[in-house]
């Protein structure tokens, strides 16, 4: 949006006539937004797999601040005012709104002003209104969707992703949200599909990455899996998430990454960087993790103990080799406490 669009939404919104108030407009109106926005947030995680995020992750508004306040809750004030509080106001009020509302950008910000106040019934009508009158806008596509999955409306949700990728084909959150939706609908190949199209953009994308691992564990692909895990772990190491996918790669019989006690915490390490103890980016950044937690907690003493088939010289070596690593990482200081 940009400074004369945001000049026309404001000059628009100023030509609305005033309406006076009732003396409880606000703790009506807060009344029945503050308990509606926290049930909704709060019923986001419980999807089955990773919620959409309500959140502008495509391009940036200018001033988009000042203009969702102004539409979103003037909009807000007068709808909740005139079904639930019931002010006096005009004859030719609605009129005025509806006109005002015909602006697509100022739909699309009113909508997105209900939604993130729970309302997402109210909030759809505009966001489709916004979505109808500028198809090719990815944005409003998006949006879209996301306001149909609060609804529970997963097949026009599809419609709104789709298109939206239509006109951008490049958009993550476009892409992960059908990825989603096929998921959800048991889709497995297709939601595969859209997941691949995320990380050849962004290959560290979290969601993208534990998700094809959960689609190839449903499809009982253990090749596939074992692989999508570990490019996982090679990204992310704690949160339930990372603790769950080594679990599951260990499972299937492959050790190359494993979780270690550590003082009070449990750790995930590449084993297998560390067996091997060749000097590589990998094993390095293997003892980085070792050395940061000595550093940070004085109370930890750390054991380091190597087995090597009918070859106790070679564990040895590996082990004092690893101390060394290790303290040179951490800090002269902290070699007592390396055994």
């Amino acid at each position: 949006m940009n400074d004369a669009e945001t000049d026309k939404l404001r000059k628009r919104l100023q030509q609305l006539p005033e309406l006076e108030p009732p003396q409880d407009l606000v703790s009506g109106v807060m009344k029945k937004i503050r308990p509606v926005r926290k049930s909704f947030w709060q019923q986001l995680p419980g999807r089955l797999f990773r919620p959409r995020r309500i959140s502008l992750t495509m391009r940036p508004l200018p001033l988009a601040g000042a203009a969702v306040f102004a539409a979103a809750f003037f909009y807000l004030g007068l709808v909740t005012g005139m079904h639930r509080l019931q002010p006096v106001a005009k004859p030719d009020q609605g009129d005025t709104v509806a006109e005002v509302l015909q602006d697509p950008q100022a739909s699309f910000l009113a909508g997105r002003g209900l939604m993130a106040a729970g309302l997402v019934k109210e909030a759809l009508p505009l966001l489709q209104r916004a979505s109808l009158s500028s198809p090719d806008n990815p944005q409003y596509a998006y949006w879209e969707g996301l306001c149909f999955w609060a609804n529970g409306m997963p097949a026009k949700e599809r419609k709104s992703y789709m298109r939206g990728v239509d006109s951008s084909p490049q958009a993550v959150p476009l892409l992960l949200n059908l990825g989603h939706n096929l998921m959800e609908k048991k889709e497995f190949d297709s939601a595969l599909e859209q997941y691949e199209k995320v990380l050849d953009i962004s290959a560290d994308e979290q969601t993208a990455l534990y998700n094809r691992g959960l689609i190839y564990h449903l499809q009982q692909d253990s090749t596939n899996e074992r692989d999508a895990w570990k490019d996982y772990l090679q990204y992310y190491r704690s949160g339930r998430k990372s603790f769950r996918a080594v679990e599951r790669l260990n499972s299937l019989g492959d050790f190359t990454y494993r979780t270690y006690q550590l003082g009070p915490r449990k750790i995930i390490l590449c084993q297998s960087a560390l067996v091997k103890m060749l000097p590589t980016d990998q094993m390095f950044y293997e003892v980085d993790i070792l050395a940061d937690r000595l550093r940070n907690d004085p109370r930890l003493q750390l054991d380091i103990v190597f087995f090597h088939e009918n070859d106790t010289r070679t564990a040895r070596e590996k082990a004092i080799r690893l101390k060394k690593y290790i303290v040179a990482a951490a800090g002269e200081k902290e070699k007592k406490r390396v055994r």
